[in-house]
């Protein structure tokens, strides 16, 4: 699957943080389903994680899994 390039400004409020997610994993087309069983697994990851971290610092953290 290609990289497509995010030409959208990041998301900062809680909507457009919402709005990002569902654009994000609606109408993705892989071996998985994202409905809502995968979507409580992303949320029980974010919970788990140290609420002073960055997107940055978790996007950096999971580069490697995502190459």
């Amino acid at each position: 699957m290609a990289k497509q390039k995010n030409d959208q400004a990041p998301a900062h409020s809680e909507d457009e943080i919402s709005a990002l997610f569902g654009k994000v994993t609606d109408g993705v087309s892989v071996k998985v389903s994202m409905g809502p069983e995968g979507r409580n697994v992303v949320r029980d990851f974010l919970v788990g994680l140290d609420e002073n971290l960055t997107v940055a610092d978790v996007k950096s953290a999971l580069e490697a899994d995502w190459s």
